[in-house]
Order: structure tokens, then C-alpha cells, then sequence
């Protein structure tokens, strides 16, 4: 007996991660002197429909895993970045291995950061929105480990109490 099965919207999700997973264990890489990255975020914001953001040097492509230009035309790498709301700040936490602080450019505007880090052999950057308006006066930038943060404090002028009715 059926009784019209509707589908999941988590199971096309759960198909797509096991074609990722069937890629990766079905590729032909060869070794190399760099580690393969690779990795995937799902978001979902209420009832819109889940994004799929993919990061690193390997792509899914007509169902199979091939080695993904990464670094673009010009060698520019995008670095994977986490943007964390906290009550009085906004933390952004960006991975860029391989540079050296002396090397990172940040410049802000109070709505977006744009990032810029260069080494010998690694060239980063990357263009972020904001989710608040921050003063940019206020960063504080700290990297260690190949892990740079930036901590903004909200612009409080932009702030506005809203009554109930």
C-alpha cells in the first residue's frame, strides 16, 4: 500500500554528500607535495531551500571528482572564513596557511572586508560582507597558525531600539 511517499528534502542533500563521498574514493589523484583539501557547508536559513558552499582543491563535476583550478587565472586562493556574531563584537575567523603576518592586508569600510595575504608559494583573497555594520577603527587582527582573526566592535550609532506595540 502506498501512501504517497513525499520526499525528504534532507535526502537530496544526504544523495549529493554520498556522490561527494563515492568521488573522492573513486578519484585518480596522484601524489603531490601539497595535501588535496576539500570540504562542503550546508546552511539553511528557515524554510528557504539548504545552500551547498564548497571549499578547497577539488570540485564535483558531471558527477565525478576532478582537479579543480583553485587558484584561478591569477593564482588567487579563497580562503575558507566563519563569521561569529557575539553581543558586543563581530569575530571573523579566516584559515590562510602558508603566509606570514607581515604579508596580510585587511581593509574595511564598516560593511565589508577585503582580505589579501601573499607568500612565495600561496596568494589569497577574498572580498567579505559583513552581516552588521562594525567600526573599522575598532579591529583587532591576530594570526597564528595559519589562522587569521579579526574582531570588529558594532557601530552602536547605526542601533536603533524598537517598541512593541
Amino acid at each position: 500500500m502506498s501512501y504517497g511517499k513525499r520526499k525528504n528534502p534532507m535526502d537530496e542533500i544526504f544523495e549529493e554528500i554520498n556522490e561527494i563521498i563515492q568521488g573522492m574514493l573513486d578519484s585518480r589523484i596522484k601524489p603531490d607535495k601539497e595535501p588535496h583539501v576539500w570540504g562542503f557547508s550546508i546552511t539553511q536559513i528557515g524554510d528557504q531551500p539548504p545552500e551547498i558552499h564548497e571549499f578547497g582543491k577539488m570540485n564535483l563535476k558531471d558527477s565525478r571528482f576532478i582537479e579543480a583550478d583553485v587558484q584561478g587565472e591569477s593564482g588567487t586562493r579563497k580562503p575558507l572564513i566563519d563569521i561569529m556574531e557575539a553581543e558586543d563584537t563581530l569575530h571573523v575567523v579566516v584559515e590562510m596557511p602558508g603566509v606570514v603576518k607581515e604579508n596580510i592586508i585587511l581593509d574595511s569600510n564598516g560593511t565589508t572586508l577585503d582580505i589579501k595575504a601573499s607568500s612565495e608559494n600561496r596568494k589569497y583573497s577574498e572580498h567579505v560582507e559583513l552581516p552588521a555594520m562594525v567600526l573599522p577603527d575598532s579591529a583587532k587582527a591576530s594570526y597564528n597558525n595559519g589562522v587569521l582573526e579579526v574582531v570588529f566592535q558594532y557601530d552602536g550609532l547605526n542601533k536603533k531600539s524598537i517598541k512593541l506595540d
